[in-house]
């Protein structure tokens, strides 16, 4: 096999490795069924990976780049710290547009009644890739506080209320909340980033 066919055969082995992840749960899913999944016998899928922790483990890294590219791409812009944190929003918002399969695995990753208990050393590697989301906004806001444009408010506090402001929106979208209050995402999403900063804006800065 070369290096080509591998890498193919690999990424072939993640993507129907996560829709059985979303479809049958973690605990059922077993590492026969992926390989019927993705047509190759059982040996070549321990070639790839030595077990289906090492597999989920993939996919949520995975994730994580895909939803961390829109971060890090709102974060570079070159504007103030306040439409910074509306793009870093919005990159959130097209995170679950665009990528809805990953956009679950990390749901199912953090969620405790799922019950995946994945080793150690791959659970701390998520939770750096998880934390850096959050660094992002904590240095847009830091940056805003030093160069006067944020009140002085505590940056990770901040960032830890806007990072769960933006999933709990998302959140109450497929819980029918929205809908039940007859209000579609894209409005709530609007009329979000349109008030992030209020509150954040040190006026006495720009009087």
């Amino acid at each position: 096999m070369n290096n080509t066919d591998s890498a193919t055969t690999q990424q072939l082995i993640l993507l129907k490795a996560r829709e059985l992840f979303l479809t049958l749960g973690y605990h059922k899913t077993s590492m026969r069924n992926i390989a019927l999944a993705a047509n190759i016998s059982t040996g070549p899928l321990y070639f790839h990976f030595q077990n289906k922790a090492e597999i989920f483990f993939h996919i949520c890294c995975q994730a994580y780049e895909h939803q961390l590219a829109g971060f890090r791409l709102a974060a570079a812009q070159n504007s103030s710290a306040g439409l910074r944190l509306r793009s870093v929003f919005y990159a959130y918002w097209n995170f679950f547009h665009s990528e809805p399969q990953y956009f679950e695995i990390l749901h199912l990753a953090a969620n405790p009644m799922a019950g995946i208990d994945l080793p150690l050393p791959l659970q701390q590697a998520l939770q750096e890739k998880q934390a850096e989301s959050i660094f992002i906004l904590e240095q847009i806001i830091q940056e805003g506080i030093t160069a006067g444009e944020l009140k002085a408010y505590d940056p990770r506090a901040l960032a830890l209320f806007l990072h769960a402001s933006a999933e709990g929106i998302v959140r109450s979208q497929q819980t029918g909340v929205l809908a039940n209050c007859q209000r579609d995402l894209d409005a709530v999403i609007q009329t979000a980033v349109g008030v992030i900063g209020v509150g954040m804006v040190n006026l006495t800065e720009h009087d």
